[in-house]
């Protein structure tokens, strides 16, 4: 009779797991209710059915797994969830440190600099992380995925590199302020500008969004990947959907690009789930391919159809005011959204190219891209700088520019999705790439390094937006490196017709970050050329040069 307690240990230990997660999902619901803070303040908007329902959310999903005997669902859901349980704790514990630092508007609103003190609701919201942390470990410890085969092992690989690509802009997501405010009261800043309790729970957040995806989409069964996939995607929602709302709907707050990029991470991953959770059991398995993605010229209009309707957007962001100003002064020149005009060009030209049926040119642009959020990180900066002053707010070209860039990843995602649908049905064949394209290659991504981290404008009293400042500009520039850089390596494992395409794309980058110098030197007085400039310049070059080399290949 010993031999029988392991097969009923792991479903025991499961329904343990799921208990002490209904009970943690149960205290962080109540907490909003009677209030994490007392003194009178309220929350920045009536936000307690949207708190309950995010907090109940991965244990009623879990529940729904289990009712359905689906158990390693269920375990998947738990152990994602269970992922981002540290950092919230330490970012809700900033709260019982100092309220003056703590920008929570779904939970209270400072009206003075006096510190809050902590309410009942607090320790009921520290009680629900710890057992929802318990609650994963104990789920995790209690799976046993060891004797569980993929039978779809190519559509894991193929999709794996879409989970990273979600999970990084869920990391940029995080990294970045969660709310605009023209509030003194009310701070704003990502985790580098939050003090320690509340740095340290944001960069562990940023770090369990990528790694919680990776382990749930490399996890053999595809009942643990769907539920790890789609409790990541709730723990993102549940992230970004307050303060989003906050901005939205609370007086003198905004919208942040951080929680839209966490929303489109969220959505990503529900996604994937659906691709990634694919049942292979033994009766579906001779027919492996029965859920197929869409075709791969659908697929490609699609991109198309999207990049078109990116540069569209951006061509509002240029024309329509990025800023509105008292009655009586003129708007200042719009010097940042100049860039949006080479990007959108790029963009277009390359979509419209792309929905004429010239599958060749989808790598191209699916690097060229980037020059969009690369564009719009020096608009919105220009932006964000202007309305510190107290009379000058947004305009409504800012949401033409954001909207870009939004369409621009989706556009990139179904892009990238196309591409593995094509290397789905190709035979892979073994290519060395030639020594001169290899040293093109490097010497441009190298170049390309300098050009993006270095400024291409100098000038007195002139500080230019870089890479490491963790501006909005900042992380433009951090999309367009990121971008050449891959293609940059991609290039070299690439077949010939590909790459010479991925090396084109990111040549158009560069060439973007070079311009910004003749488009904008006019802001500054005695602009001088910077060193970045030259080295984008040589960076573009040996970066064409490389894909003439490609695409002479045989």
């Amino acid at each position: 009779m010993a031999g029988a307690e392991p097969a009923s240990s792991t479903p025991a230990r499961l329904r343990a797991a799921f208990g002490l997660a209904a009970v943690g999902a149960l205290l962080a619901a109540t907490a909003p209710l009677l209030g994490v803070v007392s003194g009178g303040t309220s929350p920045a908007y009536t936000a307690w059915p949207l708190l309950v329902l995010l907090a109940l959310l991965p244990a009623v999903l879990a529940g729904a797994f289990l009712f359905r005997d689906h158990p390693a669902a269920a375990a998947g859901v738990l152990a994602a969830t269970a992922f981002f349980a540290p950092g919230r704790l330490l970012v809700d514990l900033q709260i019982l440190a100092d309220t003056t630092y703590t920008t929570r508007p779904e939970l209270f609103r400072p009206t003075s600099l006096t510190p809050l003190t902590p309410g009942v609701g607090l320790w009921l919201l520290v009680a629900g992380h710890v057992l929802v942390l318990a609650a994963g470990l104990l789920a995790a410890v209690g799976t046993d995925a060891g004797d569980v085969e993929d039978t779809d092992q190519a559509s894991t690989r193929k999709f794996l590199g879409l989970v990273v690509v979600a999970g990084a802009v869920a990391a940029i997501g995080l990294f970045m302020a969660p709310i605009t405010s023209s509030d003194p009261l009310v701070p704003t800043g990502g985790p580098f500008d939050a003090p320690a309790l509340a740095m340290i729970g944001g960069l562990l957040l940023a770090l369990a969004a990528p790694a919680a995806g990776v382990l749930a989409a490399s996890n053999p069964a595809a009942e643990n990947r769907r539920g790890g996939l789609l409790a990541i995607a709730a723990a993102l929602a549940a992230i970004a959907l307050p303060p989003f709302a906050a901005g939205l709907f609370a007086d003198r707050l905004g919208v942040s690009i951080g929680s839209v990029l966490l929303l489109l991470a969220a959505a990503a991953h529900a996604v994937l789930a659906r691709f990634l959770g694919r049942d292979t059991t033994p009766e579906d398995t001779a027919e492996p391919h029965a859920v197929e993605l869409p075709g791969l010229r659908r697929l490609n209009v699609t991109a198309g159809v999207l990049g078109l309707v990116a540069a569209a957007s951006a061509l509002g962001g240029v024309l329509v005011p990025q800023l509105v100003v008292p009655d009586g002064l003129a708007l200042p020149v719009g010097y940042g959204e100049r860039l949006l005009w080479p990007a959108l060009v790029v963009v277009a030209v390359l979509a419209a190219v792309l929905v004429a049926n010239v599958g060749a040119v989808r790598p191209a642009f699916t690097v060229a891209l980037a020059a969009l959020p690369l564009a719009a990180g020096a608009a919105l900066d220009s932006v964000y700088a202007a309305t510190q002053v107290g009379s000058v707010k947004p305009g409504n070209g800012v949401w033409f520019t954001v909207l870009a860039v939004v369409l621009a990843i989706a556009a990139a995602v179904t892009a990238a999705l196309a591409g593995a649908l094509e290397r789905e049905d190709v035979e892979p064949a073994k290519t060395q790439a030639p020594l001169p394209m290899v040293a093109f290659v490097l010497i441009g991504g190298l170049l390309a390094l300098g050009g993006f981290a270095l400024p291409v404008l100098r000038g007195p009293d002139f500080h230019a937006v870089g890479l490491l400042d963790f501006k909005v500009g900042s992380w433009g520039l951090l999309a367009g490196l990121l971008a050449v850089v891959a293609a940059a390596g991609l290039a070299l494992l690439a077949r010939p017709s590909r790459a010479g395409g991925l090396l084109l794309g990111a040549a158009l980058v560069t060439a973007v970050r070079a311009v910004e110098y003749p488009l904008t030197s006019a802001r500054v007085t005695g602009a001088t050329p910077g060193p970045g400039l030259w080295l984008a310049v040589a960076g573009a070059i040996a970066l064409l040069a490389g894909a003439a080399v490609s695409a002479s290949r045989r």
